[in-house]
């Protein structure tokens, strides 16, 4: 133990007298182990842990196979991705269909309904209304889905039942934020939608709902089923209870693995071809029902999110092999410049394996000191990371993905385990090679004037550093030109000074033929709002990431239409150009006509070409009249071509969870907000305070995800460059210093500077090539992963890869240019007499 201590005593001097290699060789070590730790912390939060209920591995959900079949009304309906084959399944069932799968499922087959509620009201007592995010749920939702509870209770079989009392349980978030986690919470009554609910119940902290945020959002409150209309007044159908061509509600089953599920699935489908085949089949083809995975909930991470995350999770791979192999280097050089002091040590009777068990000390240290660095970079950087990754997940500006990214002992483990191999195995080589050595013949070399040895092995490990940092920096040239690309689109309206909030007019209570005057009242209201231009209505923003479309015949095809609906003046308000007829305004309401505008894409697809105005369109249940065309606008986002699109009258389309006013201010959207709140709470209180969202922040939402992962990948390629950098310029010194008696002497013989120069950064730029050579195929091999998330540039784009060369090249360059002057500036006689 003295021993122990005393070589503890001596690393810790012999470290504070390199403040550069330590701190180097620290931060090394703790880039890799902290970027590791919390970037696994965020994938696994968001693609690998289960939902925190009972058994999660036994929940599937259940979906059905479907080619937009136009005998049905799917209301917010998704598809649900399998996994396993890579299809695509139908999310929405109708209330009878899902009364006949309960009754004819296995007896070890339970199944539970529920159906998203994007945007509810609610209103504590004397307080305006806000919105919150929620979901309706039959009784057998919390026992079958096993939810854990805070206090209280779920929502039962009594709960769900025509007549009842209507009672709620609430989020844990948005109990603590609404109610400051009061304990007493308990019995006291919300506002849902202008009705009275009882709280039941806290669901407990752990458990966010069966939606992971996008389309629908977290869910803050769950009502029983039977609430459908207080809750979606607007579901598409006076009673869906007993709609048959209504598909609005989604279900899940709980059902054991193996032959169970098999049989499951298989009498399950069974039931659904014989009673909703008539609706569902098309073209003689039987639809499918599949049992899809639901252990991670109902609405997971996009797949192309998720193949970024794991994206993202290789790239902090390759830093930590990148740090490991610079602390190689790094290692390897400080073993070789300590050649001198091991010869003379060993000289004076130092013993080897005493020798070696310092080097070991003085790696352990390190590993230590980068171990505690690099925890508290994840205690750091996982915030950090969780609120840049998840602020990026959500459907257009309508709210974030709440996340707590999870720090994963095992992984921490496993990462500090690679970095203490690594630094004892680089830091055990040099100490047995050079502890190895005759300190006598060692000696009397240096003073016949031999020179130090090659630093052949940190040379390797430099060019591996380089070839692991090409696909990095590739990786975030190719990003950076997509975020570019897609702020090129060309939009078709003006977004400056527009500004937007939802308004639901089923939150005051109002049926919908009270709808159109309320409309018309709200814009007259707002429109005298100081600081208001114009406003208008329109049902889905532009590049929001909401659409809606439906399938109609022309002239015996049949083709996907995109619907829109906008109110009094859009054009003018949104900054489109219209090129024939007009827009749909305040005549076209109520029982008039139904008409409507079309884009440029729609006159090609649809008309060939030719005027389509005074042209019908036949939308199941409606026939609507062509009295415009517009400009194309991109509807979802950037990427989509943009669709052929018809934009009804706002005041004739009604849609489900109301629609979007939209103001052209030339006011701060800080400064107008009080006075739309004001004017917002006149009409109604229980219509929810709006919260202000600009076109422009709508549209930076939509290249959030790549904005964020090309910020991520820039990131963590320059921490690859800087560490391969670091390296670079510790091997070139010490090039440098080795080579100082032959520098001298080409000074003494007329070099000029410049040629010094050219002589040490030619070594850097080989070094530099032979990385490049070794990364560029990696990369281009690697490359088409990628090309489905990239836009306006290919992969392999040739300018993307010289790009990315000259970037490395231009790194090394800089990282060799100070130890080149330092030798350029070398005075002859001396470099000379120090050899």
């Amino acid at each position: 133990m003295g021993g122990t201590g005393s070589d503890l005593r001596w690393v810790l001097r012999v470290l504070r007298r390199s403040p550069g290699f330590t701190l180097v060789a620290v931060l090394s070590l703790a880039l890799g182990i902290g970027g590791n730790t919390a970037m696994f912390g965020v994938v696994r939060a968001l693609l690998l842990t289960p939902l925190p209920v009972e058994a999660p591995d036994e929940l599937v959900l259940v979906g059905w196979d479907h080619d937009g079949r136009p005998e049905i009304y799917q209301s917010g309906s998704t598809d649900y991705l399998d996994a396993e084959t890579g299809a695509r399944y139908r999310s929405n069932l109708s209330y009878p269909l899902y009364r006949a799968l309960v009754e004819s499922a296995p007896a070890d087959t339970e199944l539970f309904a529920f159906a998203f509620v994007r945007r509810a009201s609610v209103a504590l007592p004397g307080q305006p209304a806000f919105m919150a995010g929620g979901v309706l749920a039959d009784g057998a939702y919390f026992s079958t889905l096993g939810v854990p509870m805070a206090m209280g209770r779920g929502i039962g079989p009594d709960d769900d039942r025509p007549g009842a009392p209507l009672v709620v349980v609430l989020n844990h978030a948005f109990w603590s934020r609404a109610f400051g986690a009061d304990p007493e919470v308990l019995g006291r009554s919300l506002r849902i939608n202008g009705q009275a609910a009882e709280i039941v119940g806290v669901t407990a902290r752990s458990f966010k709902g069966l939606s992971l945020g996008g389309f629908f959002p977290q869910s803050d409150i769950t009502l029983p089923l039977s609430a459908q209309p207080t809750a979606l007044p607007n579901v598409g159908s006076d009673d869906p209870f007993f709609s048959e061509q209504l598909f609005w509600i989604r279900a899940m089953a709980r059902v054991p693995r193996g032959p169970s599920r098999t049989g499951a699935e298989a009498q399950l489908q069974a039931t659904l071809r014989n009673t909703a085949s008539p609706l569902l089949a098309s073209d003689g083809i039987v639809p499918g029902l599949r049992l899809i995975d639901g252990s991670q909930g109902a609405q997971s991470v996009r797949p192309q999110t998720a193949r970024l995350l794991w994206l993202l999770l290789a790239v902090v791979g390759l830093v930590l092999l990148i740090a490991c192999l610079n602390l190689a280097s790094l290692m390897l050089a400080r073993g070789v410049a300590r050649q001198r002091e091991m010869a003379v040590r060993r000289a004076l009777g130092g013993g080897r394996r005493r020798l070696v068990q310092q080097a070991m000390t003085e790696s352990l240290v390190l590993v230590a000191a980068g171990t505690l660095a690099g925890i508290a970079l994840v205690y750091v950087s996982r915030g950090f990371l969780s609120g840049l990754l998840t602020g990026s997940l959500g459907a257009g500006a309508f709210g974030d993905l709440e996340m707590e990214a999870v720090l994963d002992p095992a992984v921490l483990v496993g990462t500090v385990a690679l970095g203490v191999g690594a630094t004892l195995l680089f830091g055990l080589f040099p100490a047995l090679r050079l502890t190895a050595l005759d300190p006598a013949r060692w000696l009397k070399d240096r003073a016949a004037g031999a020179g130090s040895p090659r630093l052949t092995a940190g040379r390797v490990v430099i060019a591996l550093q380089i070839g692991i940092s090409v696909p990095l920096v590739l990786g975030a040239v190719l990003f950076l030109r997509t975020v570019s690309n897609l702020g090129a689109v060309e939009l078709g309206f003006d977004p400056r000074g527009l500004v937007t909030f939802e308004v639901d007019p089923a939150f005051a209570g109002l049926d919908e033929e009270e709808h159109p005057r309320f409309y018309q009242e709200l814009l007259a209201e707002i429109s005298s709002v100081p600081g208001v231009e114009q406003a208008t209505l329109l049902e889905n923003i532009f590049l929001g990431g909401i659409v809606s479309n439906t399938s109609i015949t022309v002239d015996d095809r049949r083709v996907t239409l995109y619907m829109n609906a906008v109110g009094p003046g859009a054009a003018d308000v949104l900054g489109m150009t219209l090129l024939e007829g007009r827009m749909p305004g305040l005549q076209d309401v109520g029982d008039m006509p139904r008409v409507a505008a079309v884009n440029e894409t729609a006159v090609r697809e649809i008309f060939g070409g030719a005027s389509p105005l005074g042209r019908t369109l036949s939308i199941p249940g409606r026939e609507i009249q062509i009295v415009g065309v517009v400009k194309d606008t991109p509807y979802r986002n950037q990427r989509d071509p943009v669709p052929p699109t018809v934009f009804q009258s706002a005041l004739q389309r009604l849609a489900w969870g109301g629609h979007n006013v939209v103001v052209r201010t030339n006011a701060p959207p800080g400064r107008l907000e009080p006075a739309l709140r004001e004017a917002i709470f006149r009409m109604h209180p229980d219509i929810p305070v709006p919260t202000l969202v600009t076109q422009t922040e709508i549209i930076r939402h939509t290249t959030a995800r790549e904005r964020v992962f090309t910020q991520l990948l820039t990131l963590f390629g320059g921490l690859a460059l800087l560490l391969a950098s670091i390296g670079l310029h510790g091997v070139t010194s010490y090039a440098v210093t080795r080579r100082t008696s032959e520098i001298g002497v080409r000074v003494a013989v007329g070099a000029r500077p410049g040629q010094i120069i050219w002589m040490v950064l030619r070594q850097v730029v080989s070094l530099a090539g032979i990385g490049v050579v070794l990364g560029v195929p990696v990369a281009l091999a690697a490359a088409p992963l990628v090309g489905s998330l990239l836009y306006g540039v290919a992969p392999t784009s040739a300018g993307s890869v010289t790009g990315a060369v000259a970037v490395l090249l231009g790194v090394a360059v800089l990282a060799g240019l100070v130890p080149a002057l330092k030798a350029a500036r070398m005075d002859a006689m001396e470099a000379l007499r120090i050899e």
